[in-house]
């Protein structure tokens, strides 16, 4: 017995794919987002450590005038490097 194709039913794979597509669209989107957001952390702690690294550097006279101690130096280039000025 022959099997006519034309009355075989197809299945329709469209509603799958569009689905499966969705779950990779939103799982890549995902990862992009975490790798965004690990990159943006990254560059902060790194202005934060050079911040810091040029406020060690400086005299304990240098660092009276602007008004810290050596035990704020962390504190302070955290606020320096992060601070975000908003306009007049």
């Amino acid at each position: 017995m022959k099997n006519n194709v034309s009355t075989a039913g197809i299945p329709n794979f469209w509603p799958q794919l569009r689905h499966a597509a969705g779950g990779f669209a939103s799982f890549f989107a995902g990862c992009a987002s975490t790798v965004y957001f690990g990159l943006a952390r990254f560059v902060a702690n790194l202005q934060i450590g050079r911040m810091e690294s040029v406020l060690r550097a400086m005299s304990d006279e240098e660092l009276a005038q602007i008004g810290i101690t050596r035990s704020d130096i962390k504190r302070h280039a955290k606020f320096l490097a992060t601070y975000e000025y908003d306009g007049l």
